[in-house]
């Protein structure tokens, strides 16, 4: 009962207040103005090619327009895109701005940050923001005061004005080209774009109340009077280092003589194991789907399998010493003992060797042709061409894992699939009745 009455309250309180919740106004039009007599409550969107704001706004001012002046009050903050955006005004929280060339002029008022995205931004004298500045884009001239920190990255920028604490700012002064020709910045109408010196330039009467930091090629360049409070850190960018010819050299017989390892490997392979080499390659070209499948199944049973063949070492000796035959026991360890080796050996041989042989041969088949090879000549020649693009392939950084992967299973599942396949037909053709021949 009593959540009942509590969500009864609930309800008309929420009645009582519906008319004093502002509700948001979206505007659109070619040229959308709000003259300086109006006041809008709540939030305004406005969708238009042109936008003059020179009224009031007691919420948040979201644009996408191809100009946006405003010149007006803005209780909340803008968020706004375009080609050129002219800030005058007041404004009491952060302002987002992302367009082709922004100036802020010297009547306005920004109680929060700035942050701003652009090809040009200016910040004229007399134009005070109590937040951040955080800017991106090529160019800035920045001229009236922030009160706090300023975070750019840009190729080109002057200070004229007051920083209240931090300056840190990237840039670049390798291009020496001024702003781009007018004929490339056509209908700009309320911002001219102004011309920056290269690099970083703090001029006469500049303030910096805390740490200069700047990244750039170049030495900034302090003016007699201007002032920086906090110490200079210049952070050079590193300098591209030039390979030796001897470290491409060293590399490329490197890659060669990891070339004829493998070779010499996965011949020692097809001349020892010809069928099966042959096998796994067949089953791997005709059922590539189900080796790569029987692969993430084959790789962890063989890890199993290790640590079964290895607990044969105690069981073995264990048995016979249970069964009291003493003497079979020291040779059951030793035989545990050689077939763990064995087995070890070849299962670390087939996972750094083995698999890049098999892979190498599926590779060099696919080119050759797609009949099955039987013949070790046939095998040697498809592993010898194969291996040129297995290496090739591992040698790309961010591809050398993927081939690793990808040949481990590929060769474990085409070597389970043939062993599969030879077991069961060989357990058919046993149990197929003999055909009698008169």
């Amino acid at each position: 009962m009593r959540s009942i009455l509590v969500l009864m309250v609930g309800w008309l309180v929420s009645l009582a207040l519906v008319d004093r919740v502002p509700a948001a106004e979206f505007l659109s039009g070619q040229t959308v103005t709000i003259a300086a007599d109006e006041t809008w409550e709540g939030d305004v969107y406005i969708f238009a090619q042109s936008v003059k704001v020179e009224g009031t706004i007691n919420g948040d001012l979201v644009v996408y327009a191809q100009r946006l002046h405003v010149s007006g009050t803005i209780e909340g903050g803008v968020i706004a895109a375009g080609q050129e955006i002219l800030l005058e005004g007041t404004y009491g929280r952060s302002c987002r701005i992302a367009c082709q060339a922004a100036r802020v002029e010297a009547s306005t008022r920004m109680k929060r940050d700035l942050v701003a995205a652009s090809y040009s931004l200016e910040v004229d004298k007399g134009a005070a923001i109590d937040g951040d500045l955080i800017y991106a884009g090529f160019q800035a001239m920045l001229k009236g005061t922030i009160e706090d920190d300023v975070w750019a990255a840009v190729n080109r920028a002057e200070v004229f004005g007051k920083v209240g604490r931090e300056l840190s700012i990237t840039t670049d002064s390798k291009n020496q080209q001024g702003p781009p020709p007018s004929q490339y910045w056509q209908d700009m109408q309320l911002v001219d774009i102004p011309t920056v010196s290269p690099g970083l330039t703090i001029h006469q009467d500049a303030t910096i109340g805390g740490k200069l930091t700047y990244q750039s090629s170049s030495e900034v360049t302090i003016d007699d009077g201007a002032k920086v409070t906090g110490p200079i850190e210049w952070i050079q960018p590193e300098k591209p280092v030039q390979q030796d010819p001897q470290d491409k050299i060293a590399y490329f017989w490197g890659q060669l003589k990891r070339y004829a390892t493998l070779l010499a490997m996965g011949i020692l392979m097809v001349v020892c194991c010809p069928t099966t080499c042959g096998g796994t390659v067949d089953q791997i070209v005709q059922r590539p789907i189900l080796s790569l499948l029987a692969g993430i199944l084959a790789v962890p049973l063989s890890i199993i399998a290790l640590g079964v063949v290895a607990g044969l070492i105690l069981a073995i000796p264990m048995a016979f010493g249970w069964l009291t035959l003493d003497g079979l026991a020291v040779a059951g360890a030793f035989i545990a003992a050689f077939g763990t080796v064995l087995y070890v050996g070849s299962l670390a041989y087939f996972f750094i060797f083995g698999a890049a042989a098999v892979t190498s041969i599926t590779l060099g088949r696919i080119v050759f042709s797609d009949h099955p090879i039987v013949s070790r000549g046939r095998l040697m020649l498809s592993l010898a061409f194969g291996l040129v693009f297995y290496v090739v392939l591992t040698c790309v950084p961010y591809l050398r894992v993927g081939v690793f992967v990808a040949a481990i299973l590929f060769a474990f599942g085409g070597l389970f699939v043939w062993m599969m396949v030879g077991l069961f037909v060989s357990q058919s053709e046993k149990q197929a009745p003999a055909t009698k021949v008169s």
